[in-house]
């Protein structure tokens, strides 16, 4: 079909491609990517030897599509089967929702919003229960069409950019550190590229037993490029830079996925690398308007969508994405993940930026939410033990420099014991027990000067 008949076509064509590489430094990778027809449930992830010819072009249907990056992390075993268990857990559960009439009344981006949840849960069950799995982890970043509404469902610190008449934009907030320090303008987004704290995330799939999904909703419009990526990718190539390849490969999906990910290689290629891009255009998608351009809207979580389902919809933690394709290739690359207290993101801040003096430290937002190292340096175990040592001197430092006022100046110490009493007379020579004799060494007599002391 012609790109004129496509316009005139009241409906939604989607162009996919999507490509992962373990990099120059890492031994096996533990990124992952999903790419789903929700109307026919035909499925590609990184488990896949070649994708599917029927997902790399197709039209929208009735029950929308999901796109999705997720980047592992843990012990051993752990950051692949993490990364693997979002992808397949997600997928499974949205087919669950939109065919249970239960949730059928509930909007696309809550049944969205409800899959990650029910995956969350899923991971951190297997993590709690299985030793070889303890710690592990996965950052989620999922992009779910809706007729043409694009919904961002976010995890962690992989990435979603929008590509837009020219310009690209980042629409996935970080949910790491650094990205806290560059919000709170104490760094710039040139220095948290280098930080020290760029590996510390706030959140991820399976490290606690909640998360909190943020759901962003962008509308579609007509020539729209979507970009998902690992942290491989966005912490060695600029979205400007970005832009220019994909300028440059003029609709060449294949092509733009490739040269991306050579230039994170080029440049070092520590982490595992993944991008997928989704190209959007037909008749159902209107021109961008300039004062519409990127913009985008939180959605907020329906108070009528459950926080528990049914046991007998719970997908199987040993499920696959289907029966006939088991996921392929060994799982053997070490990482190990170190979770750290909520409780200690305001002190790193404060510790980061000690040359200024420090304001009043505000309240934690709740619920709290674990730190979690997400690049190479989650690999080593020494690294895991001197965090704690470094942490715990911070937490120190933290404590004893901004302990209440009211301790050491409104409130003063307790004054001795003695202080609360009467004051003592000033002391006296002892009683003379002859006060009409005269002293020794004066030879004249002397009156008694002090008549009442000896009475």
């Amino acid at each position: 079909m012609t790109q004129e008949n496509l316009n005139n076509d009241h409906s939604i064509y989607i162009k996919i491609f999507a490509q992962t590489d373990v990099g120059m430094v890492r031994q096996g990778n533990e990124d992952n990517f999903l790419a789903v027809d929700l109307s026919t449930s035909a499925t590609w992830t990184a488990d896949h030897a070649s994708p599917p010819p029927e997902l790399l072009s197709f039209k929208e249907g009735p029950y929308g599509a999901l796109f999705a990056v997720s980047d592992g992390m843990g012990g051993a075993l752990a950051g692949e089967v993490a990364s693997q268990l979002a992808v397949t857990a997600v997928r499974d559960w949205m087919l669950q929702l939109q065919a249970n009439p239960r949730f059928q009344p509930f909007a696309f981006h809550e049944r969205l919003r409800l899959s990650v949840e029910q995956a969350n849960s899923l991971i951190n069950n297997k993590s709690q229960n299985n030793a070889e799995y303890a710690g592990m982890g996965a950052t989620f970043t999922a992009a779910g069409v809706d007729n043409n509404i694009l919904y961002l469902a976010q995890i962690g610190d992989s990435r979603a950019y929008l590509i837009r008449r020219g310009r690209i934009e980042q629409m996935t907030k970080d949910q790491s550190l650094v990205a806290q320090l560059v919000e709170a303008n104490h760094i710039t987004e040139e220095e948290a590229e280098n930080h020290h704290y760029k590996n510390v995330i706030l959140q991820a799939l399976g490290a606690t037993s909640s998360v909190i999904v943020v759901v962003d909703k962008v509308p579609l419009c007509r020539d729209d490029l979507i970009l998902l990526c690992s942290d491989g990718l966005s912490g060695k190539v600029r979205k400007q830079e970005m832009f220019n390849i994909l300028n440059a490969c003029n609709g060449d999906l294949s092509s733009a996925c490739n040269q991306l990910i050579q230039m994170a290689n080029d440049r070092g290629g520590e982490d595992n690398i993944t991008v997928m891009l989704m190209h959007f255009t037909g008749g159902a998608l209107s021109e961008p308007r300039d004062e519409s351009q990127f913009e985008s809207h939180i959605v907020q979580r329906d108070p009528n969508l459950p926080d528990e389902i049914d046991p007998s919809l719970l997908v199987s933690e040993e499920s696959t994405l289907s029966p006939e394709e088991p996921p392929s290739g060994p799982i053997n690359v070490p990482k190990t993940t170190a979770v750290l207290s909520a409780s200690t993101v305001a002190s790193l801040i404060e510790s980061a930026t000690a040359a200024a003096p420090p304001p009043p430290m505000p309240p934690m937002p709740p619920p709290p939410m674990p730190l979690l190292p997400n690049t190479a340096s989650r690999s080593y175990f020494p690294l895991i033990a001197a965090s704690v040592v470094v942490v715990s001197i911070v937490l120190a430092v933290v404590y004893f420099s901004f302990r209440p006022p009211s301790k050491s100046v409104e409130s003063p110490p307790k004054p001795p014991e003695r202080s609360m009493q009467a004051p003592s007379p000033a002391p006296q020579a002892p009683a003379d027990p002859n006060p009409n004799q005269q002293p020794k060494s004066d030879p004249a007599p002397a009156p008694n000067q002090n008549p009442g002391n000896g009475k």
